[in-house]
């Protein structure tokens, strides 16, 4: 009889997760199902799940580990469970690898173990870490195929005078390289660079290598009783080797039959501050950095995991938690449906057994993986080794590659600059100032690798619709990078003979048109980011969209993410790394009524994209300040952004004219909420309807139009002053005509203010994970680079309504400059 109780959805939940467990993962984040119901209901089914991993009498079909009442009860006795429990986990991975897959092996885990157990002595650091190093050789040895035999014989010294002549010139020639090369091994292997920050950052030897912060951890270390820190390293290594093990590999062809996750069952979870509980926490943040791994886990006591579910997520039946985890099955699908966000789900299983569930059960007991034949796991090899002579002269080519961190996508590249030279986003033809900047950008990199540096990434669309459906003109963002070099430039200027300060490089990320492929480059950040690039902070965003919420949310936890003119209200509020640093859409909403009332005027029409979450917001809460002051707001008019796959009502714009030009303009005004590209086609047809009939410009109120008075690339159907049928007003975040550019500088000048409040030189390594604390904790922009815009960062609603705003109208004369008045964006009275 299947251990798994035969409730309602059942079925639908074992069929998903047979599935799950019998395909490849890929980068799907596989969230943890925690399963609770009535006398133990949850832990039989995350046991009897672990008897469906096992051929009926046979050998395992996955690898898994179950943390049953044996092993619970020997942590439990012990002075450290949670080394016994990743033990026992590690062990039962290793031997319940399939071995037509390969064996499993755990190398950089067992480093780290081997740490713990050995006694470094009590002498200085220098011969403590030579202890540690030579004690780890030995294990190593004793654990290698061919050079345990090679060890004994140099230990014995063999049974006469020739063997111990022998074992001498061994140990020469042998064993003292080979301990030399292990030394340097463990201090510049990339499987164990993360070793020494983590150690840093808890308490331990301010050291930049694996050695001088394992002595901490050693068996008299410091911070040996460091059960967080213990754990946290452990299941670190232990991902190091999981994420290696599942990497494909022409030369490796049993890797191509890893077609599996790992799959841990917790079937007995305490409650908080418990080894069970921070290992299962620990696993949910290895499953959402991508780890192939599947944790069912259920409750010891009810409730004991209920109060990590989120407030809106609630708790899944077996059906309803089946139909969350289906989406994974997609192959372009990342994460599961609605439930999972935080990487739980939470499942209670209740009603009544049902014969069909008992009868399916027994005939189904176990999970079928894809069965991968042997011409796909071993062609690819062998195909790699006829054509290995032609492939040299790719690899030359790919070295010479300037473009490695970009690629092409609709017509223009998108991606990370991080070429010294010869790169660009788009062709010579279009957007010189984004190429221009490109170029002075590197200039300026090369010359901040005169010392200590760390990185900050401006990460924005920055090329224009590709496909050339809509007057939308080249991206606030190109203006706002251009604030950002100018800050960098200034800044490293600075830095020269400073040695309190790091310089400060700027990389360059395009997430294309209207953010189409921000996930995907969020995705090369963060492997850019664990590369040791130096990457401390992002910023720029540029535009308030859901896709740039996404991919704020794809971009590593431990990445500050500072906005530049991005104004969405929900930007701060759907983000937890995002961080505010120009008025909301709701300050700009109360700056437009006061300009509304001073004009005395008693109606408002509206235009706004209603396919446009920035618009959508910014039109709510003008409904709400102009309600609110007894101005009675109009039935809007819709205006659309042509988008892929959306068409736009250009049709419609000949009867938005006339109804703009038919109001009482002494009663009426015109509020634009849209995005500023479509403004001058509203204004053609605005112009052409009443123009010339209109004897005095009538004024007409707008947000998002700073491109059209800052870009110098400007095609003649955008120059504002061409349309002298009305008074356009606009709101700005700096009194000259370079808004963009001044918030551009602020969120760079934000960056360098939290990475030098966190920089204590280069002993210690500066990771993101510091400055997006710092900047949590609170941090003071003030500098030279911009005296007269001084801001704290984390702002709230009253310090954001202080920052600089303005009203702008638009001249009606080329070349002449805006007129610019101060706008308050504070709560109406």
């Amino acid at each position: 009889m299947n251990g798994i109780p035969p409730l309602d959805g059942v079925k639908d939940l074992v069929t998903v997760l047979d599935e799950l467990v019998g395909r490849p993962v890929g980068k799907r984040e596989l969230p943890a199902v925690t399963l609770e119901g009535e006398e133990g209901q949850g832990a039989a089914f995350v046991t009897g799940y672990g008897d469906r991993l096992r051929a009926v009498g046979g050998p395992a079909l996955v690898p898994h580990a179950l943390l049953d009442g044996e092993l619970l009860d020997r942590a439990g006795r012990s002075a450290e469970p949670d080394v016994v429990l990743l033990d026992g986990l590690t062990a039962q991975l290793e031997r319940t690898t399939p071995g037509a897959a390969g064996g499993l092996g755990l190398p950089t885990y067992w480093t780290c173990r081997r740490v713990l157990d050995i006694d470094a002595g009590a002498g200085s650091e220098r011969a403590q870490r030579r202890t540690l190093a030579e004690k780890l050789c030995v294990a190593w040895q004793q654990d290698t195929t061919g050079l345990k035999a090679l060890r004994s014989f140099i230990d014995t010294g063999g049974a006469g005078q020739i063997s111990a002549r022998l074992g001498a010139l061994a140990a020469v020639l042998i064993a003292w390289p080979l301990e030399w090369g292990y030394r340097t091994w463990l201090n510049h292997t990339r499987r164990l660079r993360w070793y020494a920050p983590k150690v840093s950052s808890a308490g331990g030897a301010a050291a930049t290598r694996f050695l001088p912060a394992a002595v901490s951890l050693s068996h008299r270390g410091d911070l040996r009783d460091r059960a967080a820190l213990r754990q946290s390293l452990l299941l670190e290594a232990l991902a190091v080797d999981l994420l290696r093990a599942c990497r494909r590999g022409v030369f490796l062809p049993w890797r191509r039959r890893r077609v599996w996750p790992f799959v841990v069952l917790l079937p007995r979870v305490h409650g908080p501050r418990t080894a069970t509980r921070r290992l299962l926490d620990g696993l949910v943040k290895l499953q959402r950095r991508g780890l192939p791994l599947l944790v069912l886990a259920a409750p010891a006591a009810p409730g004991a995991l209920r109060d990590e579910q989120e407030p809106g997520g609630g708790v899944r039946t077996p059906a309803g938690a089946a139909a969350s985890l289906r989406p994974l099955l997609e192959r372009r699908v990342r994460s599961a449906g609605p439930g999972a966000e935080k990487g739980r789900l939470h499942v209670r299983l209740a009603g009544e057994e049902r014969q069909e569930v008992i009868d399916w059960l027994d005939t189904n007991v176990a999970v079928r993986p894809f069965a991968v034949p042997w011409p796909s796991a071993y062609l690819g090899g062998i195909l790699a080794v006829v054509l290995l002579a032609g492939a040299v002269p790719a690899v030359d080519w790919l070295r010479q590659d300037p473009c490695h961190d970009t690629w092409p996508a609709q017509g223009v590249r998108v991606g990370v600059d991080t070429a010294p030279h010869g790169c660009y986003f788009t062709d010579g033809g279009s957007q010189k100032l984004l190429r221009t900047l490109q170029d002075r950008i590197r200039a300026q990199n090369d010359a901040a690798r005169r010392g200590a540096y760390r990185t900050v990434v401006f990460f924005a669309p920055l090329t224009a619709d590709p496909q050339s459906r809509s007057e939308q003109l080249t991206p606030a963002g190109v203006l706002q990078l251009e604030g950002a070099a100018d800050a960098q430039r200034e800044f490293n200027k600075q830095t020269v003979g400073d040695a309190e300060r790091p310089y400060l490089r700027l990389l360059v990320a395009n997430a294309g048109y209207a953010f189409a492929q921000g996930t995907d480059v969020a995705d090369r950040l963060n492997v850019l980011a664990g590369d040791g690039t130096s990457i401390s902070a992002v910023i720029g965003i540029s535009q308030s969209r859901d896709a740039s919420v996404k991919a704020i949310q794809r971009l590593s936890p431990d990445l500050p993410v500072i906005g530049a003119a991005v104004t969405g209200d929900f930007m701060a509020t759907e983000t937890d790394t995002y961080f505010q640093t120009q008025p909301t859409n709701r300050h700009l909403a109360r700056a437009l009524t006061r300009r509304i009332t001073s004009l005395r005027r008693k109606k408002a029409l509206i235009i706004y994209d209603d396919k446009d979450r920035y618009s959508i917001n910014l039109r709510e809460d003008l409904r709400d300040e102009l309600t609110g002051q007894g101005i009675e707001v109009l039935e809007p008019s819709i205006v659309r952004t042509p988008d892929f796959g959306q068409p736009g009502v250009a049709s419609a714009l000949p009867e938005l004219a006339k109804r703009i030009c038919g109001q009482n303009h002494n009663e009426a005004i015109t509020v634009f909420a849209a995005r500023g590209g479509q403004l001058p086609k509203i204004l053609n047809e605005v112009q052409a309807e009443c123009g010339s009939a209109q004897g005095t410009p009538f004024p007409l109120l707008a947000s998002d139009v700073d491109t059209l008075i800052e870009y110098p690339e400007l095609p003649e159907f955008a120059e504002l002053e061409r349309y002298t049928a009305v008074d356009l007003t606009y709101i700005a975040f700096s009194a000259d005509r370079h808004s963009d550019h001044a918030a551009g500088s602020d969120s760079f000048r934000a960056a360098a203010a939290a990475i030098n409040r966190t920089w204590t030189g280069t002993k210690i390594p500066l990771r993101a994970s510091n400055v997006f604390q710092q900047l949590r904790n609170g941090v003071d922009v003030k500098d030279t680079v911009a005296q007269d815009r001084p801001f704290h960062l984390p702002a709230d609603d009253r310090s954001l309504s202080t920052r600089p705003l303005f009203l702008c109208t638009a001249p009606h004369t080329a070349g002449a400059t805006p007129s610019c008045q101060p706008a308050d964006g504070r709560p109406l009275g």
